[in-house]
């Protein structure tokens, strides 16, 4: 018993090792919330429980642009929230002449109240933005597609829970979405966070050509990967019948009062038998651990090639923003002078119009 116990232990440790060695957990992060905010653009944030902003990450090239020259990070969840609507302003993602605008918002954590409250929070920081601009604009509930609500069904997660760990399976080469499933929310957050200090980033515009990249390399390891788990578990099983026959033998000898040079040639013999079966055991868990090594060194200098042309693209994003920033930029000095004006002008219709909202 004691061997089966090491066994499953060293095969969970070499896993663990291997596919989440980037994302080593501090257990004071276990309250962080997860949150999202649509625009468009869309950005994910990391909130720690004193609503400062450890993590922030585009998920779509629009959120790339709105993120290229601006530091959310270590800031107070009103300041951060008030620059991204500013910011989604000045690059005219936010139209001020619009009659009105919706900014939709989850937010996942461990403790459910603790997700509610920091959900509630930015949605309360977005109409202050919004109510502050005197801009009839307001945050929601995100809304999610018949698909996705369906797909977060079948797993028997929340739209929210789901959005989390496809974040994570993209930025964790070797994590799949069945395992990322099964994780807590601070490791799924822990992942985001290594990864992003690491740099396992991909710009968005090629993030799915690099995806169908790693899933082919997926395609071609993992079905061996699994050929010789179904190798290891024969193994296993056949190990705990020799030590369960090894001990009916032990404990047949000490109860025989003859025969006893038979039972033990058979006690030795199921030594020997379990002594093969360690070994063999061993090494399928050094070939498993071998094809991940080398599916990771696989995987990373693809990321590598992917890294070096998203810097490129990145090179662009920032002209982009310049001229986005250009293209808006007397409309929205113009619509920030009157900013107070327009904001006593409107602010009781505003402040009727927010609190109707879902």
């Amino acid at each position: 018993m004691k061997t089966m116990k090491w066994l499953m232990s060293l095969v969970f440790v070499a896993g663990l090792a291997l596919f989440l060695s980037s994302c080593a957990l501090d257990v004071s992060a276990q309250d962080d919330t997860y949150v999202t905010l649509d625009i468009n653009p869309s950005v994910e944030l990391i909130v720690n429980p004193r609503e400062i902003v450890v993590y922030a990450n585009p998920l779509n090239e629009d959120g790339e642009v709105l993120l290229a020259e601006i530091d959310v990070i270590g800031l107070d969840l009103d300041e951060a929230v008030d620059l991204i609507i500013q910011t989604a302003i000045e690059l005219g993602y936010i139209d001020i002449d619009a009659e009105e605008t919706i900014v939709s918002v989850t937010a996942v954590a461990n403790d459910p109240e603790i997700g509610d409250r920091i959900r509630d929070r930015v949605k309360e920081h977005v109409n202050d933005a919004f109510m502050n601009r005197g801009m009839k604009g307001r945050a929601e509930d995100k809304g999610f597609t018949p698909e996705f609500l369906a797909e977060a069904e079948s797993y028997g997660v929340t739209p929210g829970f789901l959005r989390l760990a496809q974040s994570a399976v993209v930025v964790s080469d070797g994590l799949l979405l069945e395992d990322a499933l099964l994780m807590t929310v601070d490791e799924l957050q822990a992942i985001l966070q290594t990864a992003r200090e690491e740099m396992h980033d991909v710009a968005q515009a090629l993030r799915e050509e690099f995806l169908a990249a790693r899933q082919a390399l997926y395609d071609e390891y993992f079905p061996q990967i699994e050929a010789i788990k179904v190798d290891l578990a024969l193994a296993e099983a056949n190990l705990v019948t020799l030590n369960e026959a090894l001990t009916a033998k032990i404990a047949e000898l000490e109860a025989a009062t003859e025969g006893t040079d038979a039972i033990q040639a058979e006690i030795d013999q199921l030594e020997a038998d379990i002594l093969v079966v360690e070994a063999n055991i061993q090494s399928y868990l050094d070939q498993i651990q071998a094809l991940r090594e080398e599916l990771l060194a696989e995987v990373t200098i693809i990321r590598d090639q992917f890294h070096e042309n998203s810097e490129a693209i990145r090179n662009q994003i920032r002209e982009l923003v310049q001229a986005r920033r250009q293209q808006h930029h007397n409309e929205v000095e113009d619509f920030m002078n009157h900013m107070q004006e327009r904001h006593e002008e409107r602010k009781d219709e505003i402040g009727e119009w927010q609190n109707r909202r879902p």
